[in-house]
């Protein structure tokens, strides 16, 4: 059960499709409940969609609307109900759990508090409480609730949250590798996410700004889309970046891997994250990552193993990354250990943990 499934453009969405795949290969049957996209017919199989609303904050995202034929799903037999959003979503999965009197599960992937400071600021504190008492009567229904993180599990208990346990996402390690060999001259880094105020993305050009003075040949990639994509447009114009940020816009998955090969460093500027699969997808291909502190990034940006976590001042970050270019030994060094640490976030771990958290629940 997901309020977000591909085509989509989102870590949840495709955290969804990478975990059903890899469950499938495993030899489970599993039906995915999503919300329909206008125009959008599946081609794989597995998928019963939902109808959906527009979506007036994220237009990739569309709000759906939980209407799905009971008959269907009692067709299917579901052993374990497992959703991965909790309000609308989640109180119907929690109702058919129920109905159907089989274990449920939700995976925690969003630090929805912190994302209430962007959109409903007026509102926060009662907003705040609402979802406080929805999360906490999610987790009651529970057999477990999933943590992506660490640092997720430690927020859940803040809440009262303590059915819980932390099962990493994963990625298609096969996919996301290093290149033998890179053949970048300039300085190069990275960013792909959405362009989403919760995502910092103006951070991004304050960054290349002081950059250019201090590195006047560097190259930034920017990949992904977003309301905040033509004021980052903009920004390039104004302060005179175009030798040196390229905005990308949306990339297909597939490419990324080509992406990651002409870049040296993943820079993220966001301050709220889980287990971001586009973080992930870097450290997998070799790319150290520098990222904000307080990001709760910790559990996979190691200090001075896969990365940095440093104070939001474009000069901090900026150094760093200067410090890094003068020392290409310490570049290799993280690149390799980036690599190395990430082999534990394959897809395939994280769908045998689950697969062994169903069977535990099921007493099998």
């Amino acid at each position: 059960m997901t309020g977000t499934y591909p085509p989509s453009v989102n870590g949840v969405a495709y955290h969804v499709q990478l975990l059903k795949n890899a469950l499938e290969r495993s030899g489970h049957q599993v039906l995915v409940l999503a919300p329909n996209f206008p125009g959008f017919v599946d081609s794989e199989k597995g998928i019963l969609r939902y109808p959906s609303l527009p979506n007036p904050v994220v237009k990739s995202y569309p709000l759906g609307v939980t209407l799905v034929p009971f008959g269907k799903i009692k067709e299917f037999r579901p052993q374990v109900i497992h959703t991965h959003h909790p309000f609308f979503v989640g109180r119907f999965a929690a109702g058919l759990a129920q109905k159907l009197s089989v274990p449920l599960f939700f995976t925690a992937h969003t630090q929805y508090h912190l994302y209430l400071n962007y959109y409903f600021p007026q509102g926060y504190a009662l907003i705040s409480k609402v979802l406080s008492r929805d999360l906490r009567d999610l987790a009651k229904n529970c057999y477990t609730v999933i943590c992506p993180s660490p640092q997720t599990k430690e927020r859940l208990a803040g809440f009262g949250i303590t059915n819980t346990k932390v099962i990493f996402n994963g990625i298609e390690t096969n996919l996301f590798s290093p290149p033998e060999r890179k053949f970048v001259s300039r300085p190069t880094f990275v960013y792909t996410g959405r362009i989403e105020k919760e995502k910092n993305p103006l951070f991004l050009i304050k960054l290349a700004i002081y950059l250019k003075k201090r590195l006047p040949r560097f190259r930034l990639y920017i990949a992904g889309s977003g309301n905040f994509l033509p004021k980052m447009a903009k920004e390039v114009e104004k302060f005179q970046l175009r030798e040196n940020v390229q905005l990308l816009g949306d990339v297909p998955r597939q490419l990324l891997p080509h992406l990651y090969a002409q870049a040296h460093l993943f820079v993220t500027p966001s301050s709220s994250e889980v287990m971001p699969l586009s973080i992930l997808e870097a450290l997998s291909c070799g790319l150290p990552v520098v990222g904000l502190a307080g990001s709760r990034l910790e559990s996979i940006v190691l200090e001075g193993k896969t990365g940095f976590l440093l104070p939001a001042n474009p000069r901090v970050i900026g150094d760093k990354i200067i410090t890094l270019f003068n020392r290409p030994d310490s570049l290799r060094f993280l690149s390799r250990e980036t690599r190395r640490l990430s082999a534990q976030f394959s897809i395939e771990s994280t769908a045998r943990q689950v697969s062994d958290l169903c069977r535990t629940s099921l007493k099998i």
